[in-house]
């Protein structure tokens, strides 16, 4: 009893003029940093976990003006847990979430996702009233996610007005950043995304961050390094596996996106508008209209972004266009 007594004293502290106090209880009671589990406490207003903690549970957000500061403290999945922080509005508004300074690592599918939890199937027609039921102003800060069995962080449709920024997505299965289809004006800032989409299996490569279907979006400041099949690609997702009934039509397209002031080092490409333009994607169970007789190629959209001021390393090609309209100056 003395000693889960201890341990829940550890596992986080709420007032700042306690801090002083339980970390020096735990410095005293643990040889070395992140050496124990914890009990996560209930993540609502503002929360704070203990440096010197690991926790082996699901961190689930769903009320607005959260915050949540990790200050160190690890979220272990031990590839058995599919989410470290789930972000989730359950279909109703939130807003107005921010998770710092956590170290999220080895979940079976991402290690952050920002979602509605809105089955396809339950969406509404009035595009409107999914953006009023999904997540938005979420602020992801100083976060560093490894080891993603599948995405990194991952933002779902209709998620908008978010930041990811001064973090690190490293070593994901699948992409590092997925902002998927509806998604709009959400900025990815000052990030280090490395290592990612190297997938195995003769399943194919992904890029560092996927842009499907995601519009009017800031992508600056980061750096994409060895990514499976480069940095950033921008694509209209053709509606994949439309035969399980749980596919989106996109509506929307990977248009009006900036990204400027990037650095891509040893990448196959570093940034490729409309990356499936001349894709062979019969086997994707489309469920757009092909725009050839064999129903291999289907039309992609990434048109009127900005592509500037970025720098490129060991990459094989810089920038791939197959869209329309996009401005890109010379580099």
């Amino acid at each position: 009893m003395q000693k889960r007594l201890s341990i829940n004293l550890c596992a986080y502290f709420s007032l700042p003029v306690l801090l002083p106090l339980f970390l020096s209880g735990c410095a005293n009671a643990v040889p070395s940093m992140h050496s124990h589990e914890c009990e996560l406490p209930e993540v609502r207003g503002n929360t704070s976990l203990s440096p010197h903690c690991v926790y082996k549970e699901a961190v689930i957000i769903t009320s607005s003006n959260t915050t949540l500061d990790c200050h160190g403290a690890v979220l272990e999945g031990d590839n058995e847990r599919p989410f470290g922080i789930m972000i989730n509005s359950k279909g109703k508004p939130l807003s107005d979430v921010t998770v710092r300074n956590c170290k999220v690592r080895h979940f079976t599918r991402s290690g952050i996702r920002i979602t509605s939890d809105i089955a396809a199937s339950k969406l509404s027609p009035n595009h409107e009233e999914n953006y009023r039921r999904t997540p938005t102003r979420i602020t992801l800060e100083n976060v560093e996610v490894t080891g993603s069995g599948r995405v990194g962080i991952y933002f779902d449709d209709y998620v908008t007005h978010s930041t990811l920024s001064h973090s690190i997505v490293r070593d994901s299965y699948m992409s590092g950043i997925y902002l998927e289809h509806s998604s709009r004006n959400n900025k990815i800032v000052d990030n280090q995304i490395i290592n990612n989409g190297h997938e195995s299996f003769g399943k194919g490569k992904r890029e560092g961050l996927a842009v499907d279907s995601s519009a009017y979006n800031l992508i600056e400041g980061n750096r994409f390094e060895s990514n499976g099949a480069g940095g950033v690609f921008l694509y209209k997702n053709c509606g994949e596996h439309f035969s399980t009934g749980k596919s989106v039509i996109r509506w929307q397209h990977s248009d009006y996106n900036v990204i400027r002031n990037n650095t891509f080092v040893n990448e196959p490409v570093g940034i490729w508008l409309a990356s499936r333009q001349n894709r062979d994607l019969s086997g994707f169970d489309c469920g757009d209209k092909p725009r050839d007789s064999s129903g291999k190629y289907f039309n992609d959209y990434a048109d009127n972004n900005v592509v500037e001021g970025n720098r490129f390393d060991g990459v094989v090609a810089d920038i791939e266009d197959k869209g329309l309209n996009n401005r890109i100056p010379s580099h």
